[in-house]
Formats: C-alpha cells, structure tokens, sequence
C-alpha cells in the first residue's frame, strides 16, 4: 500500500452485493493510497461492447482479471479486486495468487443494508455519465437479491466488515486492521 503504510503489496478483494458501496470504497481507497483499481464491470465493458454476462464471458473477465493482479502485485503493486466474489473458493483462488506473488491479501466485506442499496441502485440506474455507467451497469432490484443469495461469509481468511458509513470511517477501519497485522 502508498504511504509507507504496508511494506509488500496487498490484494484487496471485494463482496458484497450491488449498491453495498464496494465500487464507491475502491476508487476513492486506491486514489489515497496509490493502488490499482480492478473492476470487473469496468473490465468487461472495455472488453465486451454489449455484455451478455454468459458463463463464457464471465470467466474470460476473470481470467483477465486475474492476470492483470498477479502481474501487479509482481511489481509491488497494491490492488482492489473490485467485483462480486461471493463464493468462497474463487477468494481462495485470489489469496493462491497474493500467496504465489508474496503480497498481503485482505477481504473487505461490505455489509449494507438491502434497503439503502436498493436506494443506490435506483439512484445509478439514472446515470447519465457514460463514464460512471463503466463502473455502474444498470440492474433490476432482483440482481441484488440473487447476488445477495449466492455470497459465502468469510471462512478461515482475513477479512474486515465495512458497514454503510462514511467513507472516512470506512478508511480509517481498514488502515487501523492493516497496522494490527503488522
């Protein structure tokens, strides 16, 4: 991480479901500290004009994804995996990555509630901005629950909850967990 916080790379991996704030956090998180920002929609919207989301598409997403880290994180080079990664062996398959490249790994779970989500999603989904529809497709409300649905709590790896408050808050949380593990 920047700011001589952190000695090796950190892979910074994401869950929670859509509107949870994962995309808001990374961007402003990798602009402070000087990380690479990694978003899977973004990503796939650079790849794949009109996305399908099919299986095929999906793991050609993250096949990139993943190269892109690993690749980072080799030359010292922090990262914020910025996508849904709801199950826990595709986590595993990322703390395989950070172990192989000797970077730190840590999961940040964004835990908001469905309602304020719901708000955000319905916020997003009038954006104007082509740019910001890079980080933000539009979704029906039953993509959050089916995301919501398919996550798996953390089991035996480093996470920290970020709850829906400030980003401030947010930031300061993370940093105070990284400088424990040190």
């Amino acid at each position: 991480m920047g700011n001589g916080n952190v000695k090796k790379p950190v892979l910074f991996a994401t869950l929670g479901h859509p509107g949870s704030g994962k995309t808001f956090f990374s961007r402003r998180f990798s602009k402070d500290f000087g990380l690479f920002h990694l978003n899977s929609d973004w990503l796939r919207s650079e790849i794949f004009p009109k996305p399908s989301y099919s299986a095929a598409e999906n793991a050609a997403v993250f096949r990139i994804m993943d190269f892109i880290a690993e690749e980072l994180l080799r030359c010292g080079v922090s990262v914020i995996y910025d996508a849904n990664s709801t199950k826990r062996a595709y986590r595993k398959h990322l703390r395989q990555i950070a172990k192989k490249r000797k970077a730190d790994y840590l999961l940040l779970w964004f835990k908001t509630p469905v309602e304020l989500a719901l708000k955000r999603i319905r916020k997003r989904n009038m954006l104007k901005s082509e740019s910001m529809k890079r980080y933000h497709k539009a979704i029906d409300d039953s993509v959050l629950f089916e995301i919501r649905n398919e996550e798996e709590e953390p089991h035996k790896e480093p996470y920290i909850v970020l709850e829906a408050e400030s980003y401030q808050k947010q930031r300061e949380s993370v940093v105070k967990f990284l400088r424990k593990r040190k």
